[in-house]
């Protein structure tokens, strides 16, 4: 039996960390094929349940890979130890089918999900991996042994596929923005899920790539028990909501269709929704009988279109709906305080064009007419 060292911390408390870690961490690996297994009896798969069963045991992989090395095992397995690359070299492409399913449900059709041009560069890592079981290859298995105690090449090596991952990462990131926007993470729970998922792959792979700054162990462990969460949390919600999929897909449909041709795309809305309030509640744009959506647009530096979806998207209604509300509330504060203004008067100060127009469109804001409203606010 040969003398293994294991990488322990010297001090108790470090120990009983250590230790808490590759629990998880083995936990996690068992899981993760558990996970898998489960995606892969169910009586009818679907191309995202294959993709799921993929990331499953990738993610089981990685942990199962990390204590091979975390325990001093590189060079009497340098096999399990390098699967490492090709395993993390996929979850990438296997993330970006999810997500391209997730978008359009007509991917979820195909065998797999995965398009050609994104299965080639995971297949070449995932050839050159079996390359080293060819028989007789014993150069090759000296070659694997020796790159393994090698800290430049190994670096390399390793680095390439996590450089992989966070193109794929950054990717998902931009072709998700739409989802993520803050009115989109408020009201839908699924989109904030979504979220959590990208932003831990993110956070447990980062920790893992200090494991290349400073080789110290603890980094993999740390990284490894983050995949192991994840996949705790992925059982959790499956068990809870096991349509969770099928939600975020009909989420995704509506909200690229309400976004999709935004004509504000790029401009920053905040700004522009505080230019809008601007113009309405300091400036008082709102009494100009004049005012159009054309030359509130002008004022805003935007088009009548892209105003016109500034309100709707913001304010949940139409210009006219949005600038009688600042007229009508008006109205109602000088129809309190200003007893010997007539209410047509009141009514051309707040920007109305007619009485009639007034009337209407105060029965319809307030539920009753300017003369009762006064009547009953003395």
């Amino acid at each position: 039996m040969p003398n293994i060292p294991i990488y322990l911390p010297e001090q108790v408390s470090q120990s009983q960390i250590f230790w808490i870690l590759v629990s998880f961490t083995i936990f996690g690996t068992y899981l993760g094929v558990l996970l898998c297994i489960g995606q892969n009896i169910l009586e009818r798969k679907t191309a995202l349940n294959r993709l799921l069963s993929l990331l499953f045991i990738c993610l089981g992989l990685l942990q199962g890979t990390c204590l091979f090395y975390v325990f001093g095992l590189s060079s009497y397995f340098p096999r399990i130890v390098l699967l490492h690359v090709p395993v993390l070299g996929s979850i990438g492409p296997i993330l970006y089918g999810i997500h391209k399913i997730i978008q359009d449900s007509e991917f979820e059709k195909s065998a797999l999900g995965l398009s050609p041009k994104h299965s080639i560069l995971p297949g070449v890592i995932w050839v050159l991996y079996f390359l080293s079981f060819i028989p007789d290859s014993e150069s090759i298995r000296e070659g694997i042994r020796s790159f393994s105690e090698t800290r430049s090449t190994y670096d390399f090596v390793f680095l390439i596929p996590l450089l992989i991952l966070a193109a794929y990462i950054a990717g998902l990131l931009r072709g998700s923005r739409i989802l993520f926007k803050p009115n989109v993470l408020k009201e839908e729970w699924t989109a904030r899920v979504l979220l959590y998922i990208i932003l831990a792959t993110i956070a447990n792979h980062s920790v893992g790539a200090f494991f290349l700054i400073g080789k110290n162990p603890l980094f993999l462990l740390v990284s490894a028990s983050m995949m192991g969460l994840s996949l705790c949390v992925s059982y959790l919600i499956g068990r809870r909501y096991p349509a969770y999929f099928q939600n975020l897909q009909e989420v995704a449909r509506v909200t690229f269709q309400k976004y999709s041709r935004s004509l504000l795309q790029g401009m920053d809305i905040s700004t522009l929704r505080e230019n809008l309030l601007q113009t309405m509640e300091v400036e008082k744009l709102y009494k100009d009988e004049d005012l159009s959506l054309a030359s509130l647009a002008d004022e805003l530096g935007l088009s009548s279109h892209q105003l016109s979806e500034l309100i709707n998207q913001e304010m949940g209604k139409n210009f006219s709906a949005f600038v009688n509300e600042y007229r009508i509330r008006e109205a109602c504060e000088l129809l309190s305080k200003n007893k010997d203004s007539s209410i047509l008067d009141i009514a051309y100060e707040v920007g109305f064009r007619s009485k009639t127009s007034f009337h209407r469109a105060f029965q319809k804001e307030v539920g009753v007419p300017p003369s009762e409203f006064r009547e009953k606010n003395p």
